[in-house]
């Protein structure tokens, strides 16, 4: 039995843990570590408690792994700073940066960091200033043409994908926050009832039920999620056991709710990777966006 003088509750772990790492853990940090099994849940009834040696065990391998592995593949001389390690992902996906989850992007704290005024052991020469033209020739989804702009300088951007240059534009665009304000509920609201006209709701909230008892039966959290962790359960193998029995339902659903997997059509990259209710879905929310645009010009 653990020691209760150990034992801590989720507010006090990541209290201790912040004072351990100097910097900033949130209960949410520490109930995520519950959650996905990196340390156990102590207790059923009221707190939920943790042990401070689970805790120590799990710091102690995160601790400076990363920087030391990096510094023994680059050298020393690694700026680890530049990694950003202390910011969370809302700090790294701020504002417009959130528009779309491009996968190739780097954070804007990088840009800034090459951009900005300061100097330091590393950047010793600033290379821009205010009311400089910035060029980068290989935009992707537009990092550097944001953190330019917002440091007053201008720039331009280019892609050879097509729907880069469009992620690029919308960041930088200027509108009328009322009248997209506006549009945004308008469309937003006629997508709501075209899928509540379809199945697809439907479908979908059998299947989380469904599902829901599936996974509190055979998967329930955070008891298997440690289990895995400590190689109590090969999860290879037990989870494919279990697709194969859940399978069955999920075929009867896609039966009864008449729900389409395969597209009739793969002639773009729309067609072949979204399923058929999604590009409905897609293909309504265009149409309305035409008819807006139309109607704005007739308005003109």
């Amino acid at each position: 039995m653990e020691d209760t003088k150990d034992l801590l509750t989720i507010k006090q772990a990541s209290e201790w843990a912040s004072k351990l790492l100097n910097k900033n853990v949130t209960p949410s940090n520490i109930s995520y570590l519950i959650q996905y099994g990196r340390i156990k849940k102590i207790g059923s009834n009221g707190d939920t408690l943790v042990a401070k040696q689970d805790l120590v065990e799990y710091y102690n391998s995160y601790l400076s792994k990363r920087e030391t592995a990096w510094k023994g593949q680059l050298g020393d001389d690694l700026n680890w700073s530049l990694s950003f390690d202390h910011l969370k992902e809302a700090d790294t996906t701020k504002h417009v940066h959130r528009l779309h989850p491009y996968k190739g992007k780097f954070i804007p704290q990088l840009v800034e960091y090459f951009l900005d005024s300061h100097v330091d052991e590393f950047k010793n020469e600033i290379y821009f200033k205010k009311g400089d033209i910035v060029l980068d020739p290989f935009c992707g989804s537009g990092t550097t043409i944001v953190q330019a702009n917002e440091l007053g300088m201008h720039a331009i951007g280019i892609d050879v994908s097509a729907f880069n240059a469009l992620i690029s534009n919308v960041k930088i665009g200027k509108y009328d926050f009322l009248d997209l304000d506006y549009e945004i509920k308008r469309i937003s609201r006629a997508l709501k009832q075209f899928i509540a006209d379809s199945n697809t709701i439907r479908f979908e909230n059998k299947l989380t039920q469904e599902l829901a008892k599936f996974n509190n039966k055979y998967f329930p959290s955070p008891e298997y999620k440690y289990k895995v962790a400590f190689k109590e359960i090969n999860e290879d193998k037990y989870g494919a056991e279990k697709e194969k029995e859940f399978l069955p339902i999920f075929l009867n659903l896609i039966k009864e709710y008449d729900i389409r997997l395969m597209q009739e059509k793969q002639d773009s990259f729309i067609d072949k990777w979204y399923l058929q209710h999604i590009r409905t879905e897609i293909d309504f929310v265009c149409n309305l966006i035409k008819q807006i645009k139309n109607t704005s010009t007739k308005k003109l």
